[in-house]
């Protein structure tokens, strides 16, 4: 893969986690706190897979892009 495509996967996947983290700030106009819970731990599952599955990857062959380092 070019470091060009891992740039757009990267910015497609970051926008990914924005979108999922998103879904934990919508007023919950009558959920309980138990099912937000269950929101709240699919999100997570999601944004790690992300991270894990394609993000981690990138920043391995491409350590540039990862710019928490």
């Amino acid at each position: 893969m070019t470091e060009e495509y891992a740039a757009k996967v990267q910015s497609y996947a970051l926008q990914a986690i924005k979108e999922l983290s998103a879904i934990l700030t919508i007023d919950g106009g009558g959920r309980s706190f138990e099912e937000y819970e269950l929101i709240q731990e699919g999100v997570g599952r999601s944004i790690g897979q992300i991270q894990m599955g394609v993000l981690e990857p990138l920043y391995k062959e491409y350590p540039a892009l990862d710019d928490l380092d």
